[in-house]
Order: structure tokens, then sequence, then C-alpha cells
């Protein structure tokens, strides 16, 4: 079963960015044309690169903001 928590959920997100850049970045490199190197760099690179900063983004913050909750307690309330 998936989590759905928020540092989860940004985890998803920038996993799927970085995912997505490789992808366009593998397209870029089969196709023989001038403009497939400004794609690679401008799309591929810039999906990478958003991918890579919303992860440390996530890493900041998210964590200061948990821990203002309570951690739930196994013995009961």
């Amino acid at each position: 079963m998936l989590r759905s928590g928020p540092m989860d959920r940004r985890l998803q997100t920038s996993g799927l960015l970085l995912i997505l850049g490789l992808l366009v970045e593998g397209f870029c490199l089969l196709w023989a044309r001038p403009i497939a190197f400004v794609v690679l760099l401008g799309l591929g690179g810039g999906m990478i690169a958003s991918g890579v900063l919303f992860f440390l983004y996530s890493l900041l913050f998210v964590a200061h903001s948990s821990k203002d909750e309570k951690p739930n307690d196994p013995r009961g309330p």
C-alpha cells in the first residue's frame, strides 16, 4: 500500500521530474538534428535540475514542518 504523506508526495513529484528529464534526453540521443542539443539542454536538463532542486527543497522544508507534529505513540494516549 502506498503512503501519501507530504514527504512521500514530494518525493514522487521529484522522481517523476527526473524520469521525464531522462526520457527527454534519451529521445534526443536518437534525434539527429541540431535542435536536439537545444532540447536536450533546455527541456531535459531543466527537468532534471528541477527534480533535484525540488528534492532538496523537500528535504529541508518538509522535515522542519513535521517536527511540530507529535509522533504516534504505540502505547496509546
